[in-house]
């Protein structure tokens, strides 16, 4: 009788991450990531490129359902696994995948984040970049007049 517990460890992808983080078909962003980078940094490079305020709860669920259980938490959410604790090059990612980040509980943003290239063959960047861009980022807050209509 075989006592012992299998595990599968991801080997470690090296190179640099092309990510396109969407918000519908005509607002998209291309992010530069390295395989070193934490989910938790392109959490931060989707907040800096979208000029949205870091200051809400957020998830990144790899199956790109909402509520799945293969999900990474913020680091203020109570339980794990959480983003800082994993790097890009270790999540077994593959060309095509989508993941769903979401952010804001609240308010529920829900980007696509699909993976479009692993690129193995070149020094990874040290810092996230926005190497593409379309579209006008919306505006994070939605305001509301007494009347009940929507103003920025």
């Amino acid at each position: 009788m075989n006592k012992t517990v299998n595990v599968v460890l991801n080997q470690v992808v090296r190179g640099s991450y092309v990510f396109k983080v969407s918000l519908g078909r005509s607002v998209w962003r291309k992010i530069l990531l390295s395989f070193r980078h934490t989910l938790e940094d392109l959490h931060k490079a989707v907040q800096d490129a979208f000029n949205f305020d870091d200051d809400h709860l957020y998830s990144f669920f790899m199956d790109a359902k909402r509520y799945s259980k293969h999900v990474y938490h913020s680091p203020m959410v109570d339980e794990g696994p959480f983003v800082h604790e994993v790097t890009i090059g270790e999540l077994g990612l593959y060309e095509g995948q989508r993941i769903m980040y979401f952010f804001d509980y609240g308010d529920s943003w829900e980007f696509e984040v699909q993976l479009l290239k692993i690129i193995k063959d070149e020094i990874p960047p040290k810092v996230p970049k926005v190497i593409e861009e379309k579209g006008e980022a919306p505006s994070q807050y939605r305001y509301y007049d007494d009347d009940g209509d929507e103003y920025i």
